[in-house]
């Protein structure tokens, strides 16, 4: 019985992330990918990389060729240097300043990157040495099951047989001017078949479907030989370009379609991997849903309001007095102000630090995508937002306004939670706009709040109403963004994987602001902004 269609992804996520890298590649499984498809190129110094020996360079603006680069030399390029989201070429992946996007060997990202993959790798010509190393690379983490060598001639395909026969064999047509694969005739199919059989044919549905929907003379070759077992997986197919969801509908359908490929698992997921919703909340008006969302705060001060008025807002209040506060002259009076701040962190009550947000009171079990739009008043250092999710419940919530009408504010350490902390009850993994740097993924794994880890900012930090995504699939989680401004379809900010993430977790949207050191002069502080995020629009769907 065939097995369910796969979703194979060419050079990762390309459309949504600088093709070819960890982040591309990992962002695809996240969504739903469960097969890697590009070329392989080797280094002056013979280290395997993902992606063609000219395609790969030309990413980062670069005319020379992989082979003429060592691997150290290729790793100095930024291969986000091209990259723009669909409309939108004004977009720029790594704000000025910040460390490139780059390059990494095969070998890392295979230890990388999940074990259930099948990496499906195109070699051109009959040479030897790009099969030979990427079998032996595979062969030698005992993964050469997962490895398909898909080539247009026999040359390559015998010798992947013969250096690991649990290698998989894959035809491909004739590369096309532009560098891209086509379809093999089916004179090819028949020829490949007699010298020992297949794997897979690589294959555009168009070249496999004719215009009036009856099999083409390949189509037909294809489904008798997947029938029979010459052709033991059947075919990756790719869909026609413009012709979204009915497009990949179609490539699917075919009898021996064993994956459909895509540069974008977003295009292709409706098809290939369809969720459920389980919530869909504008937080239009003023009264809040407490069986499904609770609010609540980071700090016990009176800075923070958190309140429903179609959104939810966090409003952080103007600091009143000096973050740099004269140090005291008699020794008495300046320790005792020593030992007063050190207490603002030991009862929560910070009065730099305030913040808050909301949290979903119902755990969300195994995969999902969760999206939700927000807006901030300023863009500046010590201010940012996040969404993110935690393995403890958002705990009691608290309402905004009292008894009497006036707004609630959190008075004591009982009054807040480190749920509702930006980074706080770890371990978590979240998107996030951080400060005036960018869009990033953020994530804890287990151990101390001061341990975080964050990837490199991406876009313009100065975008302020956004749409943040963040999407979990086993341990691994990928955190997106997008805006009517500059990046107008989805970019991957950052994918990692976290094992300390329970089976079941809480979603949480909150922002906060702080007292931040001056990097031209850690003596000092940064000036402490009021800001005021809103967050609208929350859409969580389940993966089954």
């Amino acid at each position: 019985m065939r097995t369910a269609v796969r979703t194979a992804a060419i050079g990762g996520n390309a459309l949504h992330a600088p093709p070819h890298t960890r982040t591309a590649l990992t962002s695809a499984y996240v969504q739903g990918a469960d097969v890697l498809v590009f070329d392989i190129a080797l280094t002056a110094d013979g280290r395997v990389v993902p992606g063609s020996a000219h395609g790969l360079t030309r990413q980062a603006g670069s005319a020379a060729a992989v082979g003429e680069l060592t691997l150290t030399r290729l790793r100095a390029l930024d291969l986000g240097t091209a990259f723009r989201p669909r409309g939108s070429p004004d977009f720029r992946y790594r704000p000025p300043g910040h460390a490139p996007v780059r390059a990494e060997a095969l070998d890392d990202l295979v230890d990388a990157l999940p074990d259930d993959l099948v990496y499906v790798v195109r070699v051109g010509g009959e040479g030897a040495d790009p099969v030979d190393a990427v079998v032996r690379l595979f062969a030698r983490r005992a993964a050469a099951a997962r490895l398909v060598v898909a080539a247009p001639g026999p040359g390559p395909l015998r010798r992947a047989r013969e250096l690991a026969p649990e290698v998989g064999t894959g035809l491909t047509g004739p590369p096309a001017a532009d560098g891209s694969g086509s379809s093999p005739g089916p004179a090819a199919l028949d020829t490949a078949i007699r010298d020992g059989g297949l794997d897979l044919v690589l294959a555009a549905v168009g070249d496999l479907v004719g215009p009036d929907g009856r099999p083409t003379e390949l189509g037909r070759r294809l489904d008798g030989a997947t029938r029979s077992g010459s052709v033991r997986r059947g075919a990756l197919v790719l869909p026609e370009p413009g012709r979204g969801r009915d497009g990949y509908a179609l490539a699917a359908a075919q009898p021996y379609t064993w994956a459909v490929g895509t540069e974008s698992t977003f295009d292709s997921a409706e098809v290939l991997r369809p969720g459920t919703p389980v919530v869909e909340e504008s937080f239009a008006g003023t009264r809040t849903d407490t069986r499904r969302f609770a609010f609540g705060y980071a700090k016990a001060n009176r800075h923070c309001h958190v309140f429903q008025d179609d959104g939810v807002h966090v409003r952080i209040t103007p600091y009143p007095g000096d973050p740099q506060p004269p140090r005291p002259a008699d020794p008495i009076e300046r320790r005792l102000a020593e030992l007063e701040e050190r207490s603002w962190y030991a009862l929560g009550d910070w009065p730099f630090y305030s913040g808050g947000g909301f949290g979903v009171t119902r755990g969300l079990r195994g995969d999902f995508a969760a999206e939700v739009r927000i807006e901030s008043a300023v863009a500046a250092q010590a201010t940012m937002c996040e969404m993110a999710v935690v393995n403890a419940d958002p705990g009691t919530h608290h309402p905004p306004f009292r008894a009497d009408g006036s707004p609630f504010f959190p008075g004591s350490a009982r009054d807040k939670d480190a749920f509702y902390d930006p980074h706080g009850a770890p371990p978590f993994v979240g998107a996030e706009h951080d400060e005036n740097d960018g869009y990033r993924i953020n994530w804890n794994l287990g151990t101390l709040y001061d341990t975080n880890q964050y990837g490199p900012p991406v876009g313009d930090g100065r975008v302020l109403a956004a749409r943040l995504r963040l999407e979990r699939r086993g341990p691994y989680f990928a955190a997106y963004t997008r805006n009517d401004i500059d990046a107008h379809d989805w970019v991957c900010v950052g994918a990692v994987r976290n094992d300390s993430m329970n089976p079941t977790v809480y979603l949480r949207c909150v922002g906060k602001r702080w007292r931040q050191e001056d990097a031209d002069d850690p003596t000092r502080f940064v000036p402490i902004p009021a800001n005021e995020f809103v967050f609208r629009d929350l859409r969580i769907v389940r993966i089954f």
